[in-house]
């Protein structure tokens, strides 16, 4: 049999094997019953993704690119990551220090579940988490802080570092500007395919989805809602 033909021919017994290797397709997550997730990969290089788990509620639509095991997904366009501000620090009356974090138009009550790290003098650190009247250190404390870090736990947003001024007792006034906190800022984020679906790498975490046989018709009970119009360019 002569060689060119042999490469032919193995060529088209391969070609159904690679064709099957895309991961393209409509895919539920199987993360647990608390999990409304869902992901499509469309044949056109496009990806939508709706998510809900808890107090988390995020989605995102763009570009994916195939991968030996995969593909990546990339939000476009993408999304502007949320920002702290320190607004000002004020004299406290009661406390070293005490911390109020707001976003903008949020009324008087403070953001509860706000995480804190604060950093002292001495190098020791301190960890608190805001509730609605915000969060204040023990008024017996004599460490002098100099810097402090905010991270929203839900959506994974954390703060850059603050230096704090070498005065007395202070409190601050914080905003979380929220900008595009709800869109998923993928860049590169990959996917894995395996043989039942496909496995998401996402903050830290492996998510796995099955293969739909049908749409998502919304409501918890039928799984998670997924518009099906063009993606973003």
């Amino acid at each position: 049999m002569r060689p060119s033909f042999i490469l032919a021919l193995l060529v088209l017994t391969a070609a159904p094997v690679f064709a099957q290797q895309t991961p393209t397709g409509l895919y539920r997550a199987e993360a647990g019953p608390d999990v409304a997730s869902a992901l499509e990969i469309a044949p056109d290089g496009r990806f939508r993704y709706q998510r809900s788990e808890g107090a988390l509620d995020e989605q995102a639509s763009g570009r994916w690119t195939q991968t030996p095991g995969g593909a990546t997904l990339e939000t476009l366009p993408h999304p502007r990551a949320p920002e702290w501000q320190i607004n000002t620090i004020a004299e406290s009356k009661e406390s070293p220090l005490t911390v109020m974090v707001r976003v903008p138009g949020g009324g008087p009550d403070g953001l509860a579940g706000i995480y804190l790290r604060i950093g002292f003098s001495n190098g020791d650190r301190q960890a608190g988490m805001t509730q609605y009247d915000g969060w204040q250190m023990d008024p017996a404390e004599t460490r002098q802080p100099v810097w402090i870090e905010f991270s929203e736990p839900i959506h994974g947003v954390t703060s850059q570092r603050f230096d704090l001024p070498k005065q007395g007792k202070m409190a601050l006034t914080v905003t979380l500007i929220p900008n595009d906190i709800g869109i998923a800022a993928f860049d590169k984020t990959p996917v894995t395919m395996t043989k039942d679906g496909i496995v998401l790498h996402w903050r830290g975490q492996d998510i796995p989805y099955a293969r739909a046989k049908n749409r998502p018709s919304g409501g918890h009970g039928g799984g998670l809602t997924v518009r099906v119009g063009p993606s973003e360019q």
